[in-house]
C-alpha cells in the first residue's frame, strides 16, 4: 500500500531552506537530510527529492532564489557587522597609540627631572 502525504509549500520550502543552510554551515555532515526530516516531521525521501529538485533547478526561479538568498543575506549582514567591529578596533588602536606617545614623552620628561637631582 502506497502512503502519500501532502506537505504544505511553507513546510517544504522551510525544510529545503534548512538543508541548504546546514549544508553551507556543516559541509562534512552527512546526516543533515535525516536530521532535518525529523525536525520538520517529513519523510526523508520526500526531503531528498525536494532538495534534488532545487539542485536540478526544477524549483521555480523565485522559490530557488528565495531559498538561496536567506543564507546569503545573513552572511552579508555578518560581514557588515565584522567590518564595523574592525573599524571600531582601528579607532581604539589609534587612540591607544596616541596615549602611548604621550606616556613616552612624559617618561622622558620625568627621567630628565630625576637625572637633575
Amino acid at each position: 500500500m502506497v502512503f502519500e502525504r501532502k506537505y504544505s509549500d511553507e513546510v517544504r520550502n522551510a525544510a529545503v531552506r534548512r538543508v541548504v543552510e546546514r549544508r553551507q554551515a556543516e559541509p562534512g555532515n552527512r546526516s543533515i537530510l535525516r536530521e532535518v526530516a525529523e525536525e520538520f516531521e517529513v519523510g526523508e525521501q520526500s526531503l531528498r527529492i525536494w532538495v534534488k529538485r532545487l539542485d536540478d533547478g526544477m524549483f521555480s526561479v523565485g522559490e530557488a532564489a528565495r531559498l538561496r538568498q536567506a543564507p546569503r543575506e545573513r552572511l552579508l549582514a555578518r560581514i557588515a557587522e565584522l567590518e564595523a567591529e574592525l573599524e571600531s578596533a582601528h579607532v581604539r588602536i589609534g587612540s591607544m597609540e596616541e596615549e602611548i606617545e604621550v606616556l613616552k614623552k612624559a617618561s622622558v620628561i620625568f627621567a630628565a627631572e630625576l637625572a637633575k637631582r
